[in-house]
């Protein structure tokens, strides 16, 4: 039984596929559902930082509000889903590397299952950039379901 699911979102197509699979198994569980969006503001240069601690470059809060911009619509555009399969869904933004924030969620809200979807990266991008997925995976103490979308490799193929 999983009485806490945590899913990872990030607006792509497999994160709703697996935000979908994760009110699947909520729905025959009852469980509480948490969904988690991580910011990583470092992808985005090294001069941003937390407007909490201060900002001290223009330059820096301007791409921080754009990435607060883009983390409103991606919470939002999730909400809307979960609003149409008809399932209460707790939202979370947390700032920093998807890997950790997934992980720490997970733990500090005591899951018992982690839902995310996996983009099918080959394996050069994967070693070059690494998986969220994997890592995911391979440090979770808790049950972990990697949803794929197989149409979408399948377009990939051809």
């Amino acid at each position: 039984m999983y009485s806490k699911i945590l899913v990872a979102i990030d607006g792509s197509k497999p994160s709703f596929k697996a935000l979908g699979r994760a009110i699947e198994i909520g729905k025959c569980w009852n469980s509480e559902i948490h969904a988690v969006y991580a910011v990583n503001p470092e992808i985005y240069g090294t001069t941003v930082v937390d407007p909490a601690i201060g900002v001290s470059d223009p330059g820096s809060e301007r791409i921080f509000n754009m990435i607060q911009e883009e983390s409103k619509k991606i919470i939002e555009d999730a909400k809307s889903f979960t609003g149409d399969q008809g399932y209460d869904v707790k939202y979370h933004e947390k700032l920093g590397d998807a890997r950790n924030v997934i992980l720490d969620t997970a733990k500090d809200l005591g899951v018992d299952l982690i839902v995310l979807g996996s983009t099918g990266k080959g394996m050069a991008k994967r070693l070059v950039l690494g998986s969220v997925s994997s890592s995911v995976v391979f440090h979770s103490p808790v049950s972990t379901l990697v949803v794929r979308d197989l149409g979408e490799q399948k377009q990939k193929s051809n």
